[in-house]
């Protein structure tokens, strides 16, 4: 296997890109999150880790950091409970037919957020079809209010979220040789012991790149939490828009963002820790 010493001159543009596209704007958020901001002043770089402090500090503001990890968590569980079965079933199907099953899980892609969003009122709504229905079936007198609050928030991320699970899930699940799961089969494992025992420990790379691409998009999503939340759930991407955009404070908005970085990036961490365990628990 050849090794490089030093990056081929193919991936210097890729590593270009990153630096000018990433890094570089990290660095002057990190750098405007140290400012202040005056009314009437703008913003004196006077650096200090006052915002962080602010932030760190206020109870209100934790309790939205709360609330968006909350949110993210759930968001997370939940396309792992629907996204995996639906994988698992596409991969033992034939091809075309897993084709047509892939391309029905990530056709809500085709679709902005913001009209997915707009949807979900509809069928939530206090005179949607599901309250419609429940209503018509004597299981409640009145509407059940599902709108506008933080359960509309979570089930309108796990649908928009739904087919990154299932498409990292189901690549680990095609990246499985037969002649592993043939020779399960032939010392004589039960199917569920298949599962249990090579299936699962195969795909926990799939599930845990779905689960913090999930996650990560659940921490810092803007449009559903606004739109289905309608103001009551407020999560740390609100905060950081409001302060950018409505009271033009740039350092403590930048430092309330880089902190929701610092939350994704102890995510990853724990979870690189506990799947690096259970991988190494199964060998």
């Amino acid at each position: 296997m050849t090794r490089w010493r030093h990056p081929p001159l193919v991936v210097l543009p890729a590593l270009v890109a990153i630096l000018a596209l990433l890094a570089y704007p990290l660095v002057i958020t990190a750098v405007i999150s140290l400012a202040e901001y005056r009314a009437g002043r703008g913003i004196i770089y006077d650096l200090s880790l006052r915002n962080f402090a602010r932030f760190l500090g206020d109870p209100y503001y934790l309790g939205v950091l709360w609330t968006t990890l909350r949110i993210s968590l759930l968001v997370t569980l939940g396309c792992l409970v629907l996204g995996y079965p639906f994988a698992y079933w596409t991969a033992r199907q034939r091809p075309w037919l897993r084709a047509l099953l892939l391309f029905a899980a990530l056709a809500p892609l085709m679709v902005s957020v913001t009209i997915r969003s707009l949807g979900w009122i509809v069928i939530l709504a206090d005179n949607g079809p599901i309250n419609g229905l429940l209503i018509w079936t004597g299981l409640v007198e009145r509407p059940v209010r599902m709108i506008y609050n933080e359960f509309a928030v979570v089930l309108g991320l796990i649908e928009a979220l739904l087919p990154f699970m299932v498409l990292s899930v189901l690549t680990s699940l095609q990246g499985i040789q037969p002649e592993v799961l043939r020779a399960a089969a032939i010392a004589g494992a039960p199917p569920r012991l298949v599962f249990l025992r090579v299936i699962l420990p195969l795909t926990l790379p799939g599930i845990a790149a779905g689960s913090l691409l999930v996650f990560a998009i659940a921490a810092s999503s803007f449009v559903t939490p606004r739109i289905l939340g309608g103001g009551m759930t407020k999560t740390v991407a609100n905060l950081v828009v409001e302060q950018f955009l409505v009271t033009l404070n740039w350092p403590f908005g930048a430092a309330i963002g880089l902190l929701l970085v610092a939350l994704v990036l102890g995510v990853y961490t724990i979870q690189h820790v506990l799947v690096r365990r259970l991988q190494g628990n199964r060998q």
